[in-house]
């Protein structure tokens, strides 16, 4: 795979549409360094509101290009900003964090990286979701458009999101005064690397693609007791299944067809006592 190549393009295609379509020449001319970005992001992968490493470089970059950068927002966030001239507000989005996931591809710049979680327990750490390479190709594409200006008019936003995977980056973003200290979008691009084009191929979805992601935790109590009087305990682990397999039933039975819904559970059960054995 060669990565941050292509995919500078589609940000490239959406950020303006008054902008012309970047040459080859133009695209060449940052690969070497979103490539370079992109390994090392790679080897130096960071957790989710941990990645202060990240952000730093992100926010070298992309004010070595002459954007206007605000680090720190909602912890590790960084906000940039390229003005030029009367015209719509245009946001690009990546993620910074990686996953406590080991990397098995054996590639020469595999990540070694391991790291305390916020439980404290030492994890391995890998960009297992393409985060890396969208870093990679949002910085080719601020350096283009820094050097593009005479075919584009108007503010051009790129946001570094941390906690993606934690799902709680961007409400702390928001909390921290995104949409009012900076200038408020007019429309919002964002893309996704996946395994389901050939390498070399850009595709684009009419409408929406990715759903949203929210969480909600429910806390079941057990009472202990005897193993051999089971009637005066209660269960935990199996109102906990019931539980699941009711819920399940919302998106597989009770969401229409066509609809967006996919449910996820995680669940741990807590006992006021212990069970006697």
């Amino acid at each position: 795979m060669t990565p941050c190549k292509l995919c500078v393009l589609p940000f490239l295609l959406l950020a303006f549409a008054v902008a012309q379509t970047p040459s080859s020449k133009e695209v060449a001319s940052v690969y070497p360094e979103a490539r370079t970005l992109y390994l090392d992001l790679h080897q130096n992968p960071e957790l989710s509101m941990h990645e202060t490493q990240t952000a730093a470089k992100l926010a070298a970059q992309l004010r070595s290009a002459g954007y206007e950068v605000t680090e720190h927002v909602g912890g590790t966030g960084i906000v940039a900003i390229l003005r030029n001239g009367s015209g719509s507000t245009i946001m690009l989005r990546t993620e910074l964090d990686a996953l406590p996931v080991e990397e098995k591809t054996g590639l020469p710049y595999a990540s070694k990286v391991h790291a305390k979680d916020d439980s404290g327990h030492d994890v391995p750490v890998m960009h297992a979701c393409g985060h890396d390479l969208h870093m990679a190709s949002l910085v080719g594409t601020a350096e283009i458009m820094a050097h593009s200006k005479n075919t584009w008019h108007g503010t051009l936003v790129l946001v570094g999101q941390p906690a993606e995977e934690t799902i709680s980056g961007a409400r702390k973003m928001i909390d921290d005064g995104f949409l009012t200290r900076f200038p408020k979008p007019d429309a919002g691009v964002a893309l996704h690397v996946g395994n389901l084009l050939p390498a070399g191929k850009v595709g684009i979805a009419p409408g929406t693609y990715d759903a949203n992601a929210d969480s909600l935790r429910i806390t079941i109590y057990g009472k202990g007791g005897h193993g051999s009087a089971p009637h005066t305990a209660i269960d935990p682990i199996v109102i906990a299944a019931r539980t699941i397999l009711a819920l399940q039933t919302i998106p597989s039975r009770e969401v229409k067809p066509g609809q967006m819904a996919v449910g996820g559970w995680l669940h741990s059960c807590r006992e006021q006592e212990q069970h006697h054995p």
